[in-house]
């Protein structure tokens, strides 16, 4: 899953604290560095800004080879629309995964997560790694360097009893990193306690079933029944079980799917206290 990684960088210091965590992702054979100028500024400027660019995003891929990581790319691209320059970058290096920070500071809608990496989880049809802007700039020395392996040690993973969330947890449980996956599967308390019952019971059959068929790479895998609002029973339980990691799988059809990329995974993405990681479907 992250052989081919595409980073985009704007060269602050939180996309440096990012990119810092990518030598720990597991699998890692190749990363290209991007980063977007944007098309609207001056011909003087943008011709400075470009070679600025170039200077800075070198000096990036030299420090991804010094943490051990040889086979490094870089692109400066000049654009109208940030998100689209990445998508498009990541279609021409064949990526695998996109990783980037969600640092977004307001409070509407979209901004929370940081409207580029928004859009991208809208448009894009890769894999996504959002890393989350608390928890990269909240730690900090040993503990930041302890943070970064663990990404992928404690997963919780939503699912909606579909296929498609199923092959997420397949996916999840060959990474050799992984050594522990929650299964999650959130019911409605809007039912009656009889049907509500009903639901758990059936729920845990089929749940126990699919757990059981999960060939893994020693991890170990448990499940657990939640009640409440999809969105914040999930994020809730990610906090109460001291995860690492929340992994998505988007739908076109089941519980989860109501827009393009499923409503779900865009909320989880944006109110999530803890790195999230949207799986795509492969067609």
């Amino acid at each position: 899953m992250f052989r081919r990684i595409l980073f985009p960088t704007d060269f602050s210091d939180y996309a440096r604290r990012v990119m810092d965590c990518i030598a720990g992702l597991p699998g890692v054979e190749e990363v290209t560095l991007l980063h977007v100028s944007s098309a609207s500024s001056p011909a003087l400027v943008k011709g400075e800004l470009v070679s600025s660019a170039r200077e800075r995003i070198e000096s990036d891929r030299l420090f991804l080879s010094q943490l051990g990581i040889m086979k490094t790319k870089t692109e400066v691209v000049v654009s109208d629309s940030v998100a689209e320059a990445i998508e498009q970058a990541a279609t021409r290096n064949d990526t695998t995964i996109i990783v980037m920070g969600a640092r977004g500071k307001g409070l509407i809608k979209g901004l929370h997560l940081g409207s580029v990496t928004n859009k991208v989880l809208h448009i894009s049809k890769k894999n996504l790694l959002i890393m989350r802007g608390s928890i990269i700039e909240q730690l900090s020395g040993e503990k930041f360097q302890k943070f970064c392996p663990m990404i992928f040690s404690r997963v919780l993973i939503p699912v909606d009893l579909t296929k498609e969330s199923w092959d997420a947890v397949k996916k999840i449980a060959l990474i050799p990193d992984v050594t522990e996956i929650i299964v999650g599967f959130v019911i409605s308390r809007g039912e009656t306690e009889r049907e509500l019952e009903r639901l758990r019971k059936e729920s845990e059959q089929k749940i126990i079933k699919q757990c059981e068929q999960i060939k893994t790479n020693g991890a170990q895998i448990r499940w657990r029944i939640l009640e409440g609002d999809l969105v914040s029973r999930i994020n809730e339980y990610a906090s109460e079980a001291d995860v690492s990691l929340v992994c998505t799988a988007p739908t076109e059809k089941g519980f989860f799917a109501e827009i393009l990329h499923g409503s779900f995974s865009c909320e989880l993405a944006r109110l999530a206290s803890h790195p999230v990681l949207v799986i795509r479907r492969q067609k």
